[in-house]
């Protein structure tokens, strides 16, 4: 602050609005010029106007090209091959008897021509299905086969039926129509019809005709699919 003595001594002039107010607008366009030097434009200082938002260019949409697109994925295709178990009647160490085909008849009523295999693993032993399928036939315990079954099984695509024979008084479990799977129990071992003792006949037909059922088997034998 000055001393009093000195200003009073300085002459006192009055502010010109005109001359303050040419200089605001010069010092404006100084800041106005460095700005666009500088890069920032207008837009870096200036606010946006909803006139000016309305007024500005339209908004852009954008096209995807179809080659840009995510593409299916085209897997191999999986083929499951599932084979349903096949097992014994009376398991695998059962003795054989008889065997397939033709043989001195052994008794009054026997046949010569065995169609099947005898298995002695004793009297009362469980009979259980071969494999899944449908009971086609029971039989009558006078005839020579006695108490008996016929199931039908369809195994690796093929139609086939299998009979067990000679089963004990009482111990036939299913009719006809009956669904069976694997391993289920049908009959036990015994002697009725025309037999010389306990013993299981067994038969695989396929189409009618009888295969040997222990060369049939052993091929497809599998206790899991």
């Amino acid at each position: 602050m000055l001393p009093d003595p000195l200003r009073a001594a300085l002459p006192v002039r009055a502010l010109d609005p005109r001359r303050s107010h040419q200089r605001l607008l010069a010092a404006s366009a100084v800041l106005l010029a460095g700005s666009l030097a500088a890069g920032t434009g207008i837009s870096a200082w200036a606010a946006t106007t909803d006139g000016e938002v309305r007024d500005g260019p339209a908004p852009q949409s954008m096209t995807v090209a179809q080659d840009a697109l995510p593409q299916s994925i085209v897997r191999d295709e999986l083929t499951v091959t599932w084979s349903p178990p096949v097992v014994y009647p009376v398991g695998t160490s059962a003795p054989m008897g008889s065997g397939f085909g033709y043989r001195a008849a052994p008794c009054a009523g026997c046949s010569s021509n065995h169609q099947g295999v005898d298995w002695n693993p004793g009297s009362g032993t469980p009979i259980t299905a071969m494999a899944d399928g449908v009971v086609v036939g029971v039989g009558d315990p006078e005839g020579a086969y006695g108490v008996w079954i016929e199931i039908e099984h369809v195994v690796n695509g093929q139609r086939l039926t299998t009979l067990s024979a000679h089963m004990q008084y009482g111990s036939l479990r299913h009719g006809v129509g009956d669904v069976v799977e694997v391993g289920e129990v049908v009959g036990a071992v015994g002697s009725t019809g025309a037999s010389t003792g306990a013993h299981l006949h067994f038969e695989v037909r396929i189409d009618g005709v009888a295969v040997d059922p222990a060369v049939w088997l052993r091929a497809n034998y599998r206790e899991t699919p």
